[in-house]
């Protein structure tokens, strides 16, 4: 049954102005920027211990700088680019056609690449005799393996989808809080960032946060401006934050045996400088001679996203024993061609599935290539 905006008590007015055409190159240059960072992460390191837990040299410091501060922190500007666009489909749509359509674009794919994962862990057991990272084949295990339940999916970085998904089911709930009491409401958001692992509702619970930032951006009618300037304030505290990260880094404090509300609080003041300051990059790479270069890459980043691990999961699997693990001379070859090579393996993957609609349904989130690569915006893929 269709949700009309009434059922949610809304104002007859509530609208939300047109996405500028600033904003709109600035997110698709934030899309590609972002996903290329993400996947400096998931390069597999080849060795049981903590990599962070070692004397740091230059190569060190460059892995953390890519890997911790820039990689991870980068799916906190996703997750208000995808809050940003969720109020105005929430606002045409209603709450049924929304779920119905964030279901085809979010869980399909989730389920779709864990899916493929597990056809070929299962091809490479048989061939390989080594089965360690199979799941158990029960409910549980498999629950978590393709929908990332309770624990990370087979595709690790596809607990996004996931958790992205949960948090369009709670936006007509997060918009009525934001619209009447949004002090309150991003106070409970930062309270559920700091005490809601084990609830099991989100495997991150600060994307919940950065989320409802990205819709009261929206719902608050900020222009392009009064964004740019938040931004620069938050990116003046970059400078703080990567300083203290670089020097638990130094020092070999490991984040995982601290306090976990300390942990928790750090980590998420990086990530909203961080977001900050990639949205300030996002502008300086609009006016540069690389503008068209992100913008033309950007309708490949989802495939990207979704692909990459996938490639370094059995990629790494060569390239470490050609360069060694983590530690070795010759690791970073390993490190930096990887992402490189996903990212052809993206252009190549999409423009082979892009010639079946049921590919691109399933591995692209329904969003075909066009002839001129021009994305919509209101893309699922955050």
């Amino acid at each position: 049954m269709h949700v009309t905006k009434s059922a949610y008590s809304l104002a007859p007015n509530d609208s939300v102005a047109p996405v500028a055409k600033e904003v709109s190159e600035r997110i698709k240059i934030a899309r590609t920027l972002c996903i290329f960072f993400m996947t400096f992460v998931h390069v597999q390191p080849g060795i049981a211990e903590n990599v962070y837990d070692r004397d740091a040299g230059f190569f060190d410091i460059v892995y953390f700088i890519l890997t911790r501060l820039m990689g991870l922190s980068s799916v906190s500007l996703l997750s208000i680019v995808s809050g940003y666009f969720i109020v105005s489909s929430l606002l045409k749509a209603g709450a049924s056609p929304l779920f119905a359509s964030k279901f085809k674009t979010l869980v399909v794919p989730l389920v779709a690449w864990n899916v493929l994962m597990l056809a070929l862990l299962a091809a490479y057991g048989v061939m390989s005799g080594n089965w360690q990272d199979f799941p158990e084949l029960n409910v549980g295990g498999l629950a978590n393996a393709l929908f990332a339940v309770t624990e990370w999916p087979l595709v690790v970085p596809l607990w996004f989808l996931r958790d992205l998904f949960v948090c369009c089911l709670f936006a007509p709930l997060l918009y009525l809080g934001l619209r009447r009491l949004p002090v309150a409401t991003i106070l409970l958001l930062v309270a559920f960032t700091l005490f809601g692992e084990d609830l099991y509702i989100l495997q991150r619970p600060q994307l919940m946060l950065f989320f409802g930032l990205g819709m009261w951006l929206r719902i608050g009618r900020f222009s392009g401006e009064a964004i740019d300037r938040v931004a620069t304030f938050l990116a003046i505290g970059l400078v703080v934050m990567a300083a203290i990260f670089l020097t638990i880094r130094i020092e070999r404090i490991l984040l995982s045996e601290m306090d976990e509300t300390l942990r928790l609080t750090l980590d998420t003041l990086l990530r909203v400088t961080m977001a900050a300051g990639f949205w300030k990059l996002t502008e300086l790479i609009r006016r540069s001679a690389l503008s068209e270069l992100f913008t033309r890459f950007e309708p490949y980043a989802f495939f990207l996203f979704c692909s990459h691990a996938i490639l370094f999961n059995f990629a790494g699997i060569v390239f470490r024993r050609a360069f060694g693990n983590y530690g070795s001379d010759l690791f970073p070859i390993t490190f930096f061609v990887l992402p490189c090579l996903a990212v052809i393996a993206a252009i190549i993957g999409l423009s082979v599935a892009n010639r079946s609609a049921i590919l691109v349904f399933l591995f692209n989130a329904g969003h075909r290539l066009r002839t001129r690569p021009v994305a919509t915006m209101e893309r699922a893929s955050a």
